[in-house]
């Protein structure tokens, strides 16, 4: 995802080209479902819909925690776990509604 948000800041001054922490979630959720055809399938976590998700940990490194922790809007908190976030950031891991992963097992 950061990587989506380093290509977009290069559109910086070019109007309609950047996007914003809440729709670079959107497109990297419910907007890649709609991509791909999987809209109301995939995507988002509505009742029906395939349960494949991460639960994201905002405390997992300590930079990350000071920044979520001062974050004082939305935006500003989506914004610190795109630009600071790793694969730390990853608590669990849920496939088909089964939990696969947990951060304390993922690589013991």
């Amino acid at each position: 995802m950061h990587a989506a948000y380093t290509v977009a800041r290069q559109a910086v001054g070019r109007a309609g080209l950047s996007l914003s922490p809440a729709h670079l979630w959107w497109q990297h959720t419910a907007g890649a479902a709609r991509a791909l055809g999987l809209d109301g399938v995939e995507g988002n976590l509505q009742v029906g819909c395939e349960a494949d998700f991460v639960v994201l940990n905002p405390n997992a490194t300590p930079l990350l925690a000071r920044r979520t922790a001062q974050a004082e809007s939305l935006a500003e908190w989506l914004f610190a776990l795109v630009a600071l976030g790793d694969d730390r950031l990853v608590a669990h891991t849920v496939v088909q509604g089964e939990p696969v992963h947990t951060a304390a097992t993922i690589g013991a």
